[in-house]
């Protein structure tokens, strides 16, 4: 499979691509694919992007893609996208809020790792997140998440926080759930993403 993520160019990102991702994949010797996008003027509208980079990516590979943030490195090789059935769609970790946050019953579909299996399902399924996404100014990962309560035929297999682990709380306190990660994402957009690049 691919490992795949997309930056915009002439900003900070193309940095951070270089310092944490690119390092981290060929240090296990992953294949690999980072798309350099024009920048859109803003972070939000450059992550708005997500929907139609996967759709591209699965089209130029056909094969399953794994998609990660430029800002995650991997800390072990991630053997569990090797042993995925084949009749898996997407892999995807949701984060329960009682445990990562200590508090509400949530269970957030995070957008920083994804498994997308290559098929008519998927493409299908994606090409909707894409027309929806265009709609509305919402985080992709949201607009993922309400694609699927639609395409309720994707089989999905929920990945282990340990493929998704965020560095730090979002006012960068110390994470509640302490474990050795697989990949580790460290949420440099935090600090950079109300900043013109």
């Amino acid at each position: 499979m691919i490992y795949t993520s997309f930056v915009s160019k002439n900003t900070v990102y193309e940095e951070v691509v270089q310092k944490f991702l690119i390092p981290s994949l060929e240090k296990w010797n992953l294949n690999y694919d980072i798309d350099y996008i024009e920048d859109r003027g803003s972070w939000a509208k450059n992550v708005y992007y997500k929907p139609e980079f996967i759709y591209k990516m699965l089209l130029k590979h056909k094969q399953p893609i794994v998609s990660l943030d430029a800002d995650a490195t991997i800390e072990k090789y991630p053997e569990l996208f090797d042993k995925l059935p084949n009749d898996i769609d997407l892999a995807v970790h949701y984060l329960d809020w009682q445990s990562w946050y200590g508090k509400g019953n949530k269970k957030e579909l995070l957008g920083g790792t994804l498994y997308f299996n290559y098929n008519e399902k998927v493409l299908n399924m994606v090409t909707d997140w894409m027309v929806t996404q265009k709609k509305v100014e919402q985080y992709a990962q949201r607009v993922l998440a309400k694609t699927l309560e639609v395409h309720k035929h994707i089989k999905i297999y929920e990945l282990p926080l340990s493929y998704c682990y965020i560095k730090t709380l979002p006012q960068g306190g110390e994470p509640l759930v302490k474990l050795d990660p697989v990949i580790l994402h460290h949420q440099v957009s935090r600090v950079f993403k109300h900043k013109k690049l």
